[in-house]
């Protein structure tokens, strides 16, 4: 089943220099952390802050050009989370077209599906099975978890840093 979820914010962490987007499950006090980069961090950030750029970021450029030759960025999913030999996870996108009356689903990482969904109002979905894996729920039980992830998400900036 697929969760829809909204961009809660955009955060960097300030020691690691880390950025993150938390999704906010629709429904559920549930929020899922996705680490990305920082283009695609700012992308994310400024679009749903409402700034422009003076040129076309390159996610502006991809549903400029997607749009001119008909297709529509429908939905983007976070399909799965898969793990690394790291003990950690990478997570996996899809951006679905629809060209006509057909529909194409495209690979991607979960960061630039995001930055396309902002910038068409497009459905962000999420797997349950990534949210039961990774999301903090506010209705854990485990207050440990929650209190390291509130210090956690508190000790994020509201604002991407500027560029220099």
């Amino acid at each position: 089943m697929l969760v829809p979820c909204t961009v809660e914010s955009v955060r960097v962490h300030v020691l690691t220099n880390q950025h993150v987007v938390l999704l906010q499950a629709e429904g559920v006090r549930r929020l899922l952390p996705i680490w990305i980069g920082p283009d695609q961090a700012y992308s994310i950030a400024t679009r749903i802050a409402g700034i422009t750029s003076e040129r076309p970021l390159t996610h502006d450029l991809m549903v400029d050009m997607l749009g001119k030759v008909g297709a529509e960025i429908t939905r983007v999913v976070v399909k799965e989370l898969v793990a690394d030999d790291n003990g950690g996870g990478v997570f996996h996108g899809s951006v679905f077209l629809q060209v006509g009356e057909r529909e194409i689903e495209v690979d991607c990482r979960p960061s630039d599906a995001i930055a396309l969904a902002v910038r068409c109002s497009a459905r962000i979905l999420v797997a349950e099975s990534v949210l039961d894996r990774s999301a903090i729920t506010a209705e854990s039980n485990d207050d440990h978890e929650l209190s390291v992830f509130r210090e956690f998400i508190e000790s994020l900036p509201d604002e991407p840093p500027q560029s220099s």
